[in-house]
């Protein structure tokens, strides 16, 4: 009876709130776990259950998955507003449930937050999981990342029957293979991606997280990943089952790999795919139905994805930590066409209220290039984002300024510019302009 009780409130709930205009990710599950905190163990036990979680990658990889079990023709439903604390799973579940509590769907794709995981693992049924990399990430939220580590590691453990893919070239994520007893698959990328690009200052995990001597490194893809050995102890990174061997060609979009698929070696187009090859593997989906998906993804929801304006394209890429805000400043270096950089900072509870961490952004050379015509930057603290650019060196731009969150005068900015544009926001500020760009340009709401 509980369950048919939660079932119904969250629909009830959810209902009320798409008439209103809301997304309705997280507070039917709020709604629906008053009734009955445990309700993930009924609604989960019947359906194969993949979990993703770690700091980078998570939203883009669990679309490639989806991209995956559609290629394979299964019934499956994922929790795509990126709703990733217990409240926005419980909600997803519910929805794709008769009111009594059974999945209609054969597979679930969950996207999970690294903290809220521990909670959601004591009542999921799960088969796979996916951990996609460990990086410092909102210092007030998460705290370090050997925190963020202990807590996925603690989940994990909560699921000693799921299969875990691991990131082979991350000395952290790597590292639970020796304490969790879970069947492992590991992924990761044998070369580096820019052979002439300069070796990155390791700050995430530059110590060996069991003796705590340096680390050494035969390569590096980005931040601490990569290559890693510890001369004194003798961890290292492992040879994965599922690795990009080689780089035969570099896009602005996807890169042409040799990818070693569990020993069958393929030539593909890739982005950000091979863990999930792993994880699909995990789940018996074939490797003909991987590689069509890997190859077809398009892109998540604020992640690279693409909005047209005329005959330009506004693109946008989220950020959340130092890792990826350089990892995009990498991407964007490598963009040879003229184009207008938009950088959106906010400091809300769900981006982190510390902001220090945009010190740590790597902007080296992005400024140097001559392509990047004009820079605009915005957001709640766009002075505090217009301080950093400055100290960094912008030549001879003028830095303009977007205040007040004024997402319509971006969007009237971003048309006006006969170029292609770069929105690079936080977290919370691209959840607030995202539905004025897909209004204004056309496009999905985020939950759908």
């Amino acid at each position: 009876m509980r369950v048919f009780l939660s079932c119904l409130v969250c629909r009830i709930v959810t209902f009320v709130l798409h008439k209103l205009g809301r997304g309705a990710t997280s507070m039917p599950g709020k709604v629906a776990l008053k009734v009955k905190r445990n309700v993930l163990k009924d609604l989960s036990k019947n359906t194969k259950v993949i979990v993703v979680t770690g700091t980078n990658g998570k939203t883009t990889s669990c679309r490639i998955l989806e991209e995956g079990l559609k290629k394979a023709g299964k019934s499956y439903f994922i929790n795509k507003s990126g709703a990733n604390l217990i409240t926005g799973v419980t909600a997803s579940f519910i929805m794709n449930s008769t009111v009594t509590g059974k999945c209609k769907k054969d597979y679930a794709i969950i996207e999970c937050d690294e903290n809220a995981f521990k909670e959601v693992s004591r009542y999921i049924h799960c088969d796979v999981i996916l951990v996609t990399n460990v990086f410092r990430d909102q210092l007030d939220r998460y705290g370090e990342v050997t925190h963020t580590l202990n807590a996925i590691k603690e989940s994990v453990k909560n699921l000693p029957n799921a299969i875990v893919c691991l990131d082979a070239d991350c000395s952290l994520t790597y590292s639970m293979s020796k304490e969790i007893p879970n069947k492992i698959i590991t992924f990761g990328v044998n070369v580096p991606f820019d052979k002439n690009a300069k070796a990155p200052e390791i700050s995430d995990a530059k110590y060996c997280i069991f003796c705590k001597h340096e680390y050494d490194y035969t390569y590096n893809t980005y931040g601490h990943l990569g290559g890693f050995v510890c001369n004194n102890c003798g961890y290292k990174r492992p040879q994965p089952d599922f690795a990009v061997e080689s780089v035969e060609e570099m896009k602005n979009d996807h890169s042409v790999v040799v990818a070693n698929l569990n020993g069958d070696r393929n030539i593909i187009k890739v982005n950000i795919a091979i863990g999930c090859a792993a994880a699909l593997t995990a789940l018996g989906i074939e490797q003909k139905n991987i590689i069509d998906a890997i190859e077809n993804f398009n892109g998540a929801f604020g992640r690279m994805e693409h909005f047209k304006a005329g005959n330009n394209t506004v693109n946008l890429i989220l950020v959340k930590n130092p890792a990826g805000f350089s990892q995009t400043m990498n991407f964007l270096k490598s963009i040879d066409d003229d184009f207008t950089l938009i950088l959106s900072l906010n400091d809300n509870a769900a981006d982190g209220r510390d902001i220090s961490w945009i010190w740590d952004v790597d902007f080296s050379g992005i400024f140097d290039k001559p392509n990047v015509k004009e820079l605009y930057v915005t957001g709640k603290r766009c002075y505090d984002m217009a301080v950093r650019v400055k100290y960094e060196g912008i030549g001879n731009r003028e830095i303009k300024i977007i205040e007040n969150e004024d997402y319509n005068k971006l969007v009237d900015v971003a048309t006006s510019q006969g170029r292609d544009v770069y929105i690079v926001p936080t977290y919370t500020s691209m959840m607030t302009m995202r539905p004025v760009i897909a209004k204004r340009l056309g496009g999905k709401d985020f939950w759908e």
